[in-house]
């Protein structure tokens, strides 16, 4: 009976520490656009206004991109879940039309 018992409890342990390791290890899940890597800021710099426009662009190019993968997404769960990413998706929507506005008065300059 000692015998068994310690074998139960080894594998136990094993396979508690096993699924511990794996759950530690693994990136959590994106659910909202890519994570913000450390470095990488969400504004702009102000420079030139040459790099500036161009600097605009890749973010409404980059955001656009992250819409159109997130318009026909399905979405499994809660409600709140699908409340959460429509919000999610209205302030990117807003984003872009303010960079979109800030980069027509950049050119129009």
């Amino acid at each position: 009976m000692g015998r068994l018992f310690r074998k139960l409890w080894i594998g136990l342990l094993s396979g508690t520490a096993a699924l511990t390791a794996c759950n530690i290890f693994s990136p959590p899940p994106c659910y909202y656009g890519p994570p913000v890597l450390p470095g990488e800021e969400d504004t702009i710099v102000n420079t030139n206004q040459k790099d500036r426009r161009e600097m605009l662009r890749q973010r409404i190019n980059q955001i656009h991109s992250i819409l159109e993968n997130r318009t026909n997404a399905e979405i499994y769960g809660p409600p709140e879940m699908m409340e959460e990413y429509a919000r999610e998706n209205r302030r990117l929507q807003a984003e872009a039309d303010s960079l979109e506005q800030e980069l027509k008065n950049l050119e129009n300059e």
